[in-house]
């Protein structure tokens, strides 16, 4: 029993040894590495290879210069942390150096300044350790959309290659206290905004921290990303979309926003008019007390909100047409001669007689032109406006102008031409000139009397001739007549 006891003690013995020459042909004096809990090839507690066996660094003289050495010679990047107590643990066996003194120039730890191998006044509790940034490298930041609207929902992803730890992600914008944080245990993690306003556009950036044996370790930030938040597009109405020269017309615009301290702005498309209107609820009413033909045309409108110092503007809304009308004119009739009389069916005017129509508009109107229409043909004459009015001269009134007149007027402003509705028409009725009539019935009535007076002659005569004796020789030259028919 005691045999097999002492070839176990034997074999195990064997065995340690040869793992201690294999251990001590695998590593060379000098070399390092990164130990304890939770370490990585890049974070942990720094160990030296001397005398066949790996021991310790003590953190009494430790900064970031030794950090960024042994860094370097682990090909794990700039440091980007320092740490001692045995943040990684404590490790076991020989503390090899104590008060490393690097310049930052050399190539490998057991370059350094130190008091020599083994000369230490340290406990494991001082046990020195290095955060490279390999382990925390940059992580990128990206967008679903680098425009988004107000009120809308923008998205913003941040990444960074994959590890074994958990991580906090954390977004914050490069101006104002925009920070969220989200916790992952991917590598990425995406962050929503609901609804993002004004506060939100700009510059995002974002960066990881990382929990190693309850010290946070925060990656360098990732480049940035533009969001940028546009106003949305306002819409515009009108209470009349036709509205007559020096009436009311009210415009409105509104945005689908909450509430916003801004500027609403009233644009024609074409010429200079434009009107702006502060106000702090979601719309603004443009009144335009009384239109004129400058006012006919399109209208859009859009929105500003100011905000630190910089000013926010909304793409056009879509336009309204306004259409701008003259009103109807004024047409009369009128007879120098005195031979217009109104009847029932409209104006009476005696053939031959003068008569003249007068066309008159509103004195607001600018200057133009008066067309006379004759319905029952297509005669048309212009003439133009002389004080507001113009008038149309029959000397002798004739049968073919009998119908019914009406008159429009017309303005030309910047090569675009007006016209209004045409006045109420008058009737114009021409009748025969009474002397005529009188002339004509004494005609006929003489004409009468002497048919009477021919028929009466005609009569008497033959009543004379009845009574008169008959020459026989007529007689018989009668009788021969007869019996020859």
């Amino acid at each position: 029993m005691r045999n097999r006891k002492q070839e176990e003690t034997l074999q195990f013995f064997t065995g340690f040894v040869f793992s201690l020459v294999l251990t001590s042909s695998t590593f060379t004096t000098g070399q390092i590495r990164l130990a304890g809990r939770v370490s990585t090839r890049c974070s942990g507690r720094v160990e030296v290879f001397y005398s066949h066996s790996w021991g310790t660094v003590c953190d009494d003289e430790w900064d970031i210069t030794d950090a960024n050495v042994v860094c370097r010679q682990l090909d794990c990047g700039p440091a980007i942390s320092v740490v001692g107590s045995a943040l990684f643990g404590q490790g076991v066996g020989k503390i090899w150096l104590d008060d490393v003194r690097c310049s930052g120039n050399e190539n490998s730890l057991t370059s350094c300044g130190h008091n020599g191998y083994e000369k230490h006044n340290c406990r494991h509790d001082e046990d020195a350790g290095v955060v490279c940034s390999a382990d925390f490298p940059k992580p990128s930041i990206s967008t679903g959309s680098a425009k988004v609207t107000w009120g809308q929902q923008a998205r913003i992803t941040c990444s960074v290659s994959a590890t074994t730890f958990s991580e906090t992600f954390i977004l914050q914008k490069t101006s104002g206290s925009f920070r969220l944080t989200q916790s992952s245990v991917s590598s990425s993690a995406t962050f929503n905004i609901p609804k993002v306003t004004l506060d939100h556009d700009g510059e995002f950036k974002c960066q990881y921290e990382k929990m190693i044996s309850s010290q946070t370790f925060t990656s360098p930030f990732s480049n940035s990303v533009r969001l940028r938040v546009n106003l949305p597009k306002p819409s515009i109405s009108t209470g009349s979309a036709e509205v007559t020269w020096g009436q009311q017309v009210s415009i409105t615009c509104s945005i689908a926003a909450s509430p916003l301290s801004g500027t609403f702005i009233l644009r024609k498309t074409s010429g200079s008019f434009r009107v702006t209107r502060s106000s702090d609820s979601s719309s603004a009413t443009f009144n335009i007390p009384k239109v004129t033909l400058d006012h006919d045309g399109e209208f859009k409108c859009q929105y500003e909100k100011m905000m630190s110092s910089q000013t926010f503007t909304s793409p056009f809304s879509n336009s309204v047409r306004l259409r701008v009308s003259l009103e109807r004119p004024i047409i009369s009739l009128t007879s120098p001669d005195g031979g217009l009389v109104w009847g029932p069916g409209g104006a009476e005017v005696t053939k031959g007689y003068g008569l003249s129509f007068t066309c008159s508009i509103n004195p607001r109107y600018p200057q133009g032109d008066f067309s006379l229409i004759f319905s029952d043909s297509n005669i048309t004459e212009t003439r133009p406006a002389v004080n507001n009015s113009a008038s149309f001269n029959f000397p002798a009134a004739e049968f073919e102008h009998q119908g019914n007149y009406s008159c429009v007027y017309e303005v030309t402003m910047a090569t675009q031409r007006f016209s209004s509705d045409e006045a109420e028409p008058i009737s114009l009725i021409i009748k025969s000139s009474s002397l005529l009539l009188v002339s004509s019935v004494s005609s006929g009535i003489l004409l009468l009397v002497l048919l009477v007076s021919l028929a009466v002659c005609l009569r008497c005569r033959r009543k004379l001739c009845s009574k008169q004796p008959i020459p026989s020789d007529q007689n018989q030259s009668l009788y021969s007549a007869r019996d020859a028919l």
